[in-house]
This record gives C-alpha cells, sequence and structure tokens, in this order.
C-alpha cells in the first residue's frame, strides 16, 4: 500500500538552510532505494515536508524524522492512502514553502 504523508516542524536554532538542503542531498539515495519520493519545503525556520511511498518505507522514516534534534515541534499534517505517487520524477527535492502550499491544492 503507497500512502502519502505530511508533516511540519520548526527548524533548530543552530541549522540553517545549508543543513536542510545537505540533509536532502544525504538521504536521497536511501529514499530512492526505499522507493521515497516527495518535496521538501522551508521557509523562514520553518519545514513542511510531503513523504511518498511503501507505508512500511514512509512510517519508519517519518519516525526517524521525529526523533531527529535538527528540528522539533514535528506536527503530522495529514496522512492518506495513494494509488500512485505524485513526485516519482522527483526523487526528493527541496522547493520553497509557496510552491509546496499550491502542489498541496493539485493533489
Amino acid at each position: 500500500m503507497l500512502i502519502r504523508l505530511t508533516y511540519a516542524s520548526q527548524i533548530a536554532a543552530d541549522r540553517d538552510r545549508s543543513d536542510i538542503e545537505a540533509i536532502v542531498e544525504q538521504s536521497r539515495p536511501a529514499n530512492q532505494r526505499r522507493g521515497i519520493t516527495g518535496v521538501l519545503a522551508f521557509h523562514d525556520g520553518r519545514i513542511m515536508q510531503i513523504l511518498e511511498g511503501p507505508e512500511r518505507e514512509v512510517l519508519a522514516l517519518y519516525e526517524r524524522i521525529r526523533m531527529d534534534d535538527r528540528h522539533h515541534g514535528v506536527v503530522e499534517l495529514q496522512r492518506e492512502t495513494i494509488d500512485v505517487v505524485q513526485f516519482e520524477r522527483w526523487g526528493m527535492t527541496s522547493r520553497p514553502l509557496a510552491d509546496v502550499l499550491l502542489m498541496v491544492d493539485g493533489y
């Protein structure tokens, strides 16, 4: 079963955008092997990420994300079963928050 999970959080005070970009680059190969795609948005210290893929893999990743001390205040915004992934051609990428919010309406 495929799912899409969206969450938001606040970046830790000692981190910045370059840290977020490094996380996206570092995690891209592992996420690809696990069949996880999505998008991460960062703006003014806030993070919003959409993860999609096999339920077990997405939930395991989300649990690791929740425990990561590079951010705090992780709040799950949405979890839903999907038939197909929307970000298959993207892999895992970073976009401005406004772009991601516009994509959410396009589901």
